[in-house]
Order: C-alpha cells, then structure tokens, then sequence
C-alpha cells in the first residue's frame, strides 16, 4: 500500500531548452544520466523523463530540503525498467521504506510518477 505519490509533467523542449545551459546539465543529472540520455536517439526526451522523475520523487517525500537533485538519480532495474537510486540526504529521508518508478512519454511531454510505500 502506498504512503505516499508524487507526480510530475514535463515538457521535453522545456528541458531541451534548458540543456543549452552546461550549468543545468551538471546541477540536476549525474553523468551515468547524462551518459544514459545522450547516447539515446531522442536524448531530451530521456532527459525529460529522469527531471520528471526527480520532480516526482520530491513531491512524494514531501519535502525540497536536505538533499540535491543528483541525491535522486533514475537507473534501470534488473527488468530494464525504470527505477530510482537515492543517495545522502534523499536517502535519509526514505528510510526503511521502498520506492517506485513509472515514467510515460508523448510526443511532446514526460511524465512521472513515484509511490513510496
């Protein structure tokens, strides 16, 4: 049973946009991330996916504080699947609880969604 969800959309040409910026790239993805999504035929849609991701994850720990965006990185499961690796801060706040992904794409949008139960 979930605890608790967090949601999040995102307009890839948004991060598209964003990603001119070196400073955005280095602040918010960790590079197995950057590495992941640029060696991707549509990388800022996998960029967009892993912001949403994070956004999401943020929004389900219910909190902004004690953690940076590189503490929430998005990895692949053992199915190929989505999943979150948290680290420092992020992690503290989980705990003992256990986490999930699903992210979803259109043309144009990311979406995310994580429950933490």
């Amino acid at each position: 049973m979930a605890i608790a969800t967090g949601i999040d959309v995102v307009d890839i040409k948004r991060i598209e946009d964003a990603s001119k910026s070196e400073r955005f790239l280095k602040r918010i993805f960790t590079e197995e991330e950057l590495n992941y999504s640029f060696n991707r035929k549509f990388p800022y849609r996998h960029l967009a996916g892993r912001f949403a991701a994070k956004e999401a994850c943020v929004k389900a720990l219910t909190t902004v504080s004690g953690f940076s965006w590189k503490d929430i990185e998005v990895i692949h499961g053992g199915s190929g699947s989505p999943a979150l690796k948290l680290s420092s801060g992020a992690k503290r706040l989980l705990g003992e609880r256990k986490i999930f992904l699903s992210i979803a794409y259109s043309r144009a949008q990311a979406l995310a969604f994580v429950a933490i139960e």
